[in-house]
């Protein structure tokens, strides 16, 4: 069986290293914003090129944060002022109409009214154009792909006249600098950098913001200007991240040979598109083949020979029940279309070449005449 994660494989490799960094946490008795937090923080900074860097449970928890910011604060106000806004009438999110539920979520649960755009043919939004309402817009990764540049102005990054947040979740390992006016991370055990739980990331230029976030993530601690809540990322996590920070490099560049093989197996494959194909820079969280017709009988067939896939995602945002009420795009859309015909493939550093051959040998026969 060809699995579509390899996380057992991962822990074998590095089973004695994180034993070892779990011993060293449960031995200190802080387990809790220690040493391997503030150690995986700086990390991240320089990584990321933010000056600020906030961790979290997750990415999700990060979105939410960001999005509280930009609902309870005002950029001409003391930053530690709370300001009165009228729930009918403040600000809206956009977010593009593929992408996990948790990115519309985070957003709702902060009281943030929600409108899905459309995406273009990779599934990356389509900027709104300019008009007198300011709006938020929520960029995403999808699959790794780069977002759009957005240009930053003292910690606030805005894009025809609507501030830029960043769900960061799938490609922040190529954001180099891009970050918005802030991009949150996810550190899900999915993603090409995991925690052995769960954990996010706050990343930004903004000082009020992080100065929001901080205290936020704590129950509004030291200060208590903000209600907040309990969203601290575990020592134990961030001491596993950091053993995993020393192997990141070498799974990305893993990943990307891995792309580039099935790109050139596939590349004369006429009904099929590979939408990881044409960019310069890629950060390879999935690899995601497109096929009006044939996504459901490639997947079946790869089943049969014990290759396992996914389908990211198997419903538009738009055609979920709690979108209602929404301004959405329509059925025909090009986003709620992808979502019929996009298949992910087996895509992590562990896969051997006999495996990664194997997939492309069964999609080549299965399109053979």
């Amino acid at each position: 069986m060809i699995k579509y994660f390899g996380l057992d494989r991962q822990y074998i490799q590095l089973k004695d290293e994180l034993l070892d960094a779990t011993d060293s946490v449960l031995s200190s008795g802080s387990l809790n914003d220690g040493i391997y937090a503030q150690k995986f923080a700086d990390w991240l900074s320089i990584k990321t090129k933010a000056h600020y860097v906030i961790l979290c449970h997750s990415g999700t928890q990060a979105l939410e944060i960001i999005a509280r910011y930009e609902r309870d604060t005002s950029p001409d106000q003391d930053p530690y002022a709370e300001w009165e806004y009228d729930k009918e009438t403040y600000r809206t999110i956009r977010v593009p109409n593929l992408t996990y539920p948790a990115t519309m979520n985070a957003f709702l649960s902060a009281g943030l009214k929600v409108e899905l755009a459309d995406t273009d043919k990779n599934g990356i939004i389509v900027p709104q154009e300019e008009d007198e309402l300011q709006k938020i817009e929520c960029h995403v990764g999808l699959f790794g792909a780069p977002t759009t540049q957005v240009e930053s102005d003292n910690g606030i990054a805005v894009l025809n006249n609507n501030v830029a947040i960043i769900d960061g979740a799938q490609h922040w390992l190529i954001a180099d600098g891009n970050i918005g006016t802030a991009m949150a991370i996810s550190f899900d055990p999915t993603k090409n950098l995991n925690a052995s739980g769960n954990g996010g990331a706050i990343v930004t230029n903004n000082q009020a913001l992080y100065e929001f976030a901080s205290q936020w993530r704590d129950n509004g601690k030291p200060h208590h200007f903000y209600s907040g809540t309990n969203s601290k990322m575990s020592e134990l996590d961030c001491a596993h991240l950091m053993v995993r920070t020393n192997y990141i490099d070498e799974w990305q560049e893993r990943r990307k040979q891995i792309r580039q093989y099935y790109l050139d197996r596939f590349k004369h494959i006429q009904p099929l598109r590979c939408l990881s194909e044409g960019f310069e820079t890629h950060a390879d969280s999935k690899f995601v083949i497109y096929s009006t017709t044939e996504r459901d009988g490639i997947r079946d067939w790869l089943s049969s020979k014990n290759i396992e896939t996914r389908i990211h995602y198997e419903t538009a945002l738009s055609e979920l029940p709690i979108t209602d009420n929404m301004t959405k795009p329509d059925f025909m859309s090009t986003s709620t279309l992808l979502t019929r015909s996009l298949l992910s493939l087996p895509m992590y550093p562990e896969l051997t070449d006999a495996e990664i051959e194997k997939v492309a040998d069964e999609i080549c026969i299965y399109y053979q005449p």
